[in-house]
């Protein structure tokens, strides 16, 4: 615990110029960094990448610096701090250029979570077409046994959180670019609360951490390293989401991007042109392009879009599934074998063309519809 003590009292500096790669050279030159700590001027002016203004800030600064204060907010917040000389430190996060000296986490942590994950991101103002699909898709990976890594944000965020959640056992991690005891923004309590209690909450910011503007393109790169893959589910052109999808291409990772409105989602439509992003419409896609095959099995109760009037003429009755008002109007257009174009359902149904993408891929994860080459749709 003594070493960790001074790795705390590091990681704490602001403004002194010792980062990464600075403190690492004074890690393997001094072998702990409790001896960095104590060194005085003479063995430090040992390490030829320290200049010497840095020096004589960090001795300047190191005689305010409180050892205990930061082990004190750790208990006072009930964070745990992980350092990466720890066999609890995820592995994944190594294979950045400048990982995290320490990881602060919230909840319990679990590195096997880190084998099965997915990352999900978009913007904080996503379409309502865009939020139903992220919580389908992330129920259905949760439920094939995938962990859902986000941000906690508004809008894409908290969908993908939402989602998993919903599953028995659902497993998701907040990863966020403040301290891990501060909930930003507020209006995400209940679900900050829900992974608090069952998974758990992870950023790279000590306690007492507020939010800043560069702190969240840092982040990004957490997200991508923790995760298999990335899914941008609704993005525009210089969206930070885009962020992560990058980071996850600088790992190797693949990108997907979700077919989406095009007015809201110029940033993955560009992505999926260029070929940085592959196309998915559900989580059977992701699967299937991870060469992972593991049933979905979700039900989900998603907020009903109820139309205005419908003007469908009455059908010979036939024995149907389960289905909510909305599906039932679509399903009892499609039959057996027989191909239909999603311009024709729409017009027929009379709901928007986003409800009718959105209900048919919830049709199609209940594996009652089928598609063809071209996108048209039957009964199973």
């Amino acid at each position: 615990m003594q070493e960790k003590t001074y790795w705390l009292a590091f990681d704490s500096l602001n403004g002194v110029g010792l980062g990464y790669k600075r403190i690492w050279s004074l890690f393997e030159h001094f072998g702990s960094l409790e001896k960095a700590w104590q060194a005085d001027k003479l063995d430090l002016q040992a390490i030829k990448s320290l200049p010497s203004a840095v020096i004589d800030k960090f001795l300047q600064v190191r005689q305010t610096i409180s050892l205990e204060k930061p082990l004190a907010n750790l208990e006072k917040y009930n964070v745990q701090a992980v350092t990466q000389l720890e066999p609890e430190y995820p592995v994944q996060l190594k294979a950045l250029v400048q990982p995290p000296l320490i990881i602060y986490t919230k909840g319990k942590l679990n590195l096997n979570w880190f084998d099965k994950a997915l990352a999900v991101v978009g913007t904080r103002h996503a379409s309502n077409y865009a939020l139903e699909q992220t919580e389908i898709i992330s129920a259905s990976l949760a439920s094939a046994g995938f962990t859902i890594i986000s941000g906690l944000a508004l809008g894409i965020d908290s969908a993908a959180h939402k989602g998993a959640l919903k599953m028995p056992g659902g497993r998701t991690v907040a990863v966020l670019a403040n301290g891990p005891e501060q909930i930003v923004p507020s209006s995400t309590k209940a679900i900050y609360r829900q992974i608090e209690e069952t998974g758990f909450i992870l950023s790279e910011y000590p306690p007492q951490t507020l939010p800043e503007k560069g702190y969240f393109p840092a982040r990004n790169r957490l997200v991508a390293a923790l995760s298999q893959a990335v899914l941008v589910s609704e993005a525009a052109d210089k969206s930070g989401a885009l962020i992560t999808a990058n980071r996850a291409l600088e790992l190797n990772k693949p990108v997907f991007g979700l077919t989406g409105i095009a007015g809201n989602n110029q940033g993955v439509h560009h992505w999926i042109r260029k070929g940085k992003a592959k196309l998915i419409t559900c989580a059977e896609d992701i699967l299937e392009e991870l060469n992972i095959f593991t049933p979905i099995q979700v039900n989900l109760s998603l907020p009903q879009w109820q139309p205005e009037k419908t003007t469908i003429k009455s059908k010979p009755k036939s024995i149907l599934p389960e289905l909510k008002p909305e599906e039932k109007i679509i399903y009892e257009q499609l039959l057996q074998d027989e191909f239909i174009g999603i311009d024709e359902i729409t017009e027929k149904s009379q709901l928007p063309i986003a409800k009718v993408n959105s209900v048919l891929l919830t049709l199609q994860i209940k594996k009652l519809i089928k598609k063809d080459f071209s996108g048209a749709v039957s009964r199973v």
